[in-house]
């Protein structure tokens, strides 16, 4: 890879990472907006088996783009957390702009007049709009949030279980990590610990987001591979109800 690749590269590594900090906003859509989801599902789902060489291949591609979402997410946690408190209208409208020219691009070359490509679009908008009712009911209660400066190996535990949820829910185009970790009541928490840099629940976060990771982008590759229009229609359903319910919400 060229060093003008790499660089640029890791600018797009930030922009999922800083999507990825503000709930509603999905990290997998930004990789679409990107150009990058494909490539990126294919490396993490066939990193383990893919012999040396192929190896050396993901490694290239995906080590600017992790080392631009850690750098996102570390550096903009604080500055996209009080955009996102102070000023929502102008914080969601800068990136709903930025999906919007990804919606042709995700089904460039497909039949979209196929009845079958439009019945899998309705179904990714069904999904994505349940999940986000489901969602704003369960965080429904969440108002009166104290952040947990406690660790015990219970907390761990439940730390790594939203991660493994939070990091399957941002390889999905459409579903934000952080609406699901707000929902679970663990949003503030994570900011609290990323803005601080308390490694020792970040660890287990951290390792549940890597599990998530990886169990996700493997369904995701195979349904890639195997239905790719029926699968690429389903994203798009998802990613134009994402930002419908952004938009309702703002």
């Amino acid at each position: 890879m060229k060093m003008n690749s790499f660089i640029i590269n890791i600018f797009k590594g930030m922009g999922i990472g800083v999507a990825n900090v503000i709930p509603g906003v999905s990290g997998g859509t930004m990789a679409i907006v990107f150009g990058i989801y494909d490539k990126l599902i294919e490396s993490l789902a066939n990193f383990v088996t893919a012999p040396v060489k192929k190896k050396i291949e993901y490694i290239v591609f995906i080590a600017p783009i992790i080392i631009g979402a850690v750098i996102g997410i570390l550096s903009f946690a604080k500055i996209v957390g009080y955009l996102y408190e102070n000023y929502p209208l102008y914080t969601k409208l800068i990136f709903v702009v930025l999906v919007l020219p990804s919606i042709p691009v995700v089904v460039k070359g497909e039949r979209i007049k196929e009845v079958k490509n439009i019945i899998y679009f309705c179904l990714g908008m069904i999904f994505v709009l349940t999940f986000f009712m489901i969602v704003h009911k369960f965080s429904a209660g969440n108002s009166d949030f104290q952040i947990r400066k406690t660790f015990d190996t219970a907390y761990g535990i439940k730390l790594l279980f939203c991660g493994s949820l939070a990091g399957g829910a941002m390889i999905v185009p459409g579903i934000s990590g952080s609406l699901l970790l707000l929902a679970l009541g663990e949003h503030q928490n994570v900011i609290y610990y990323i803005s601080n840099l308390d490694f020792l629940p970040l660890g287990y976060f951290g390792v549940g987001v890597i599990l998530g990771i990886g169990v996700f982008t493997k369904f995701i590759n195979y349904f890639l591979k195997k239905y790719r229009s029926l699968t690429l229609f389903f994203i798009l359903g998802i990613v134009v109800a994402s930002l419908i319910e952004m938009l309702m919400n703002i």
